[in-house]
């Protein structure tokens, strides 16, 4: 990166939270820019401290969205994440937008198949989220039919006792109890599109 500041503006932007906003990177299509909206109250140096320890761990990230370092930005320090593409180039789109117009059979299918390797890793290595919800993750498509599911916001811990952030047991019940609450309220919102609603009752049971 050269000196000068990166320029982000409404051409590149991707989408914005309470806390954050976030910008296709400039100069590479394989990256965006996530900058915090409160200099006092920066969310993202906290996840970070999560990315360093999981990354000590050995646990890799092909199933959350890598990190790769601060830029300067014309809007202030900006950090780099990895921005998934689907196989035709196109940005890649968040589960919600799947559950909401796709009729696809095989391809829902596919996106619960990811959900649930998803959910299985997360508790497998004690990834800590603040949040589990359909738009914190990603359903990138590497074929017309076939893809993966990546989780792109909000690691951490925001439990009262951090303890789970110490004792792997209770991290994995931590983790198991917000995807459990996730899919119990997406099945009720669900109720009367069974194609949804049933998919989500397998996740739901399926064993982690």
């Amino acid at each position: 990166m050269g000196s000068e500041a990166l320029v982000v503006d409404e051409s590149l932007f991707l989408g914005k939270g309470s806390k954050r906003i976030c910008y296709r990177h400039p100069e590479d299509a394989s990256k965006c820019i996530k900058i915090d909206l409160n200099e006092k109250r920066k969310i993202t140096p906290k996840e970070l401290k999560y990315y360093q320890r999981y990354a000590r761990k050995g646990v890799r990230f092909d199933l959350i969205a890598p990190y790769f370092g601060e830029v300067i930005t014309n809007e202030g320090k900006g950090y780099v994440f990895s921005l998934a593409r689907d196989y035709n180039g196109e940005i890649s789109k968040d589960v919600r937008y799947y559950l909401k117009t796709c009729r696809n059979d095989e391809v829902l299918d596919d996106v619960f198949k990811g959900m649930l390797k998803l959910k299985r890793f997360m508790v497998s290595h004690g990834i800590m989220t603040t949040l589990v919800e359909h738009h914190n993750m990603i359903y990138q498509r590497i074929t017309p039919h076939n893809g993966k599911v990546i989780f792109i916001d909000g690691i951490g811990n925001n439990q009262f006792f951090p303890s789970a952030n110490y004792l792997q047991m209770h991290a994995k019940r931590v983790i198991r109890r917000k995807w459990f609450k996730f899919e119990q309220r997406l099945m009720k919102w669900n109720r009367d599109k069974p194609h949804i609603y049933e998919r989500f009752k397998a996740l739901n049971e399926a064993r982690t």
